[in-house]
């Protein structure tokens, strides 16, 4: 790849975004003043103007609408006379996670032996890989540096297992039982918001999982194939699952406290400079800058430190659409090994 460039989404981007993430449609962050926090963020390669990977980051979820979740815990039941002694694990339906910031939208240019699109329009592994660690790792930085719009705790969904067919085995083994509706046809009408619908027909008990057959068990936690490299990103960035799972197919709720996030904790804002022979050289680093109207923008590029500022070769300052003595996030350059 060529220089790679994380930006704000634009309204042409919306379309093949909407195709990556298999929607009817998608659109942009509001301009109301609860969403000037949440941004969608596309990485573009910069001499072939294709867009690589995308995520939205939302500073809190279910204040609206409620989200609902399953919680996967455990009972003991145990009968010392009888020396017995069984564990049970359950599902118990809530919204532990409302007003937590969250990572969505998270998706990447496929790969060539997928399918979706061949050589022209898919990407390697290892490039997909890096699209998506560059995404991630931008939203952390917006994060940072918008930290009182967000919450404590920051999440992420990741998509459950699915046969050829798009049936979800969890689905099929629980949700059908209280709603016989197609749930393909129910997200279609009413988007992301269908799952918060279903919730109030599900049952608020604890739901012994091994009432459930052996497909939709085995489901529960585990992540879909084509969803693997971006739990390993996630996973990198430093969220884990929490117990937690989605109320459709059952994929796992990835979670962290915001405040223990490196890629957040260590970030800073550091003025702008040239670069000058004193300055110590660095490896390349991520920066992000404001671009105002023109929205977020950030790139990694070598960078050099000087005390508080962050020195930049002029054409990265052009790249970031910056001059000298502007204000960038990032987190402190390492010493060049």
């Amino acid at each position: 790849m060529s220089t790679v460039i994380v930006r704000s989404a634009a309204e042409a981007d919306l379309p093949e975004l909407a195709a990556w993430l298999q929607r009817p449609t998608l659109a942009l962050p509001g301009a109301a003043p609860q969403s000037a926090a949440e941004h969608l963020l596309v990485a573009q390669d910069l001499g072939s103007a294709r867009l690589l990977a995308c995520v939205r980051l939302r500073p809190a979820i279910g204040l609206d609408l409620p989200r609902h979740w399953y919680h996967v815990g455990c009972t003991v039941h145990a009968a010392q006379e009888l020396a017995l002694f069984h564990r049970q694990r359950t599902l118990m339906l809530g919204n532990d996670h409302t007003g937590a910031s969250e990572l969505c939208d998270l998706a990447v240019a496929a790969s060539p032996a997928a399918g979706q699109g061949g050589s022209a329009a898919g990407l390697p592994l290892a490039n997909q890989a890096a699209a998506l660690q560059l995404v991630v790792q931008t939203a952390l930085l917006v994060l940072a540096s918008q930290r009182r719009h967000h919450a404590p705790q920051l999440i992420a969904e990741l998509p459950g297992l699915r046969d050829g067919t798009g049936l979800s085995p969890f689905w099929n083994g629980l949700g059908r039982h209280f709603y016989t509706g197609d749930p393909a046809q129910a997200a279609a009408r009413l988007g992301d918001a269908w799952r918060s619908h279903v919730a109030s027909l599900l049952p608020r008990q604890p739901i012994y999982t091994s009432f459930l057959d052996e497909p939709a068990q085995a489901a529960i936690a585990q992540v879909r194939l084509d969803a693997r490299l971006q739990r390993e990103v996630l996973d990198e960035a430093g969220l884990r699952y929490g117990h937690h799972v989605t109320i459709d197919d059952a994929g796992p709720v990835l979670e962290a406290d915001v405040d223990a996030l490196p890629g957040v904790t260590q970030a800073r804002v550091w003025t702008l400079s040239a670069p000058v022979q004193r300055a110590e050289p660095g490896v390349a680093q991520l920066v992000l800058a404001d671009g105002g109207s023109a929205g977020l923008r950030a790139v990694r590029v070598h960078v050099g430190v000087l005390g508080n500022r962050l020195q930049l070769a002029p054409e990265a300052m052009l790249l970031l659409g910056l001059s000298m003595g502007a204000s960038v996030w990032a987190l402190p350059p390492q010493p060049a090994g």
